[in-house]
């Protein structure tokens, strides 16, 4: 006599645990490309606030550096199909956060707060997926997945959505010539 049960034998009003396979690989997805734009918007912010003097110059050589570093992460996670090296990204995140905020008290006239905001919430998104790695790797959990190409693409326009105003409120944003006031070339004259 067995006691096993199969899923054929279950117990009337059980179900089997069906296996999460929609959201494999989502987190790492979705860390890499938040990385990218919290990297976009922290070499912006940072950027900006180089010319200052004081915290302000501090704060924005250590948002240049953070950024370049949240592009590097960003695009080894994204490669390797798991969040690399979780616990750096904690703490990468939670700097970013405190130098973005040290420059915008610092310079809260040239710095935006609309920049700021966006980078916080991809920093903060970022720490959380990292620590959910660190849980389930702690648990004794496998490596994650690969990322999937519809999680990609739907972190990529959330993302854009979210950066491309934040870059536009930027000094460097505010400082662009307009699309629309460049001259026109006449052909017939070189």
């Amino acid at each position: 006599m067995s006691t096993a049960i199969t899923t054929t034998q279950l117990p009337s009003g059980a179900s089997p645990r069906a296996p999460r396979t929609g959201l494999r690989g989502a987190a790492a997805s979705w860390a890499a490309v938040a990385a990218w734009g919290a990297g976009l918007i922290q070499l912006a912010v940072g950027a900006g606030a180089l010319p200052q003097g004081g915290a302000a110059r501090g704060a924005g050589i250590a948002l240049l550096a953070l950024g370049a570093a949240a592009l590097v992460w960003g695009a080894t996670t994204l490669a390797r199909g798991r969040i690399v090296v979780p616990r750096a990204g904690v703490a990468g995140a939670l700097l970013g956060i405190t130098a973005a905020t040290v420059a915008l008290a610092a310079d809260p006239v040239r710095t935006s707060v609309i920049a700021v905001a966006a980078a916080v919430a991809l920093l903060l998104s970022i720490a959380l997926a990292c620590a959910g790695r660190m849980r389930a790797l702690a648990r004794g959990g496998s490596d994650a997945s690969p990322p999937r190409l519809w999680a990609i693409l739907v972190a990529a326009v959330l993302v854009a959505g979210l950066v491309t105003p934040a870059l536009g409120a930027t000094e460097a944003g505010r400082n662009a010539t307009g699309h629309g006031t460049h001259g026109v070339v006449d052909p017939g004259h070189h």
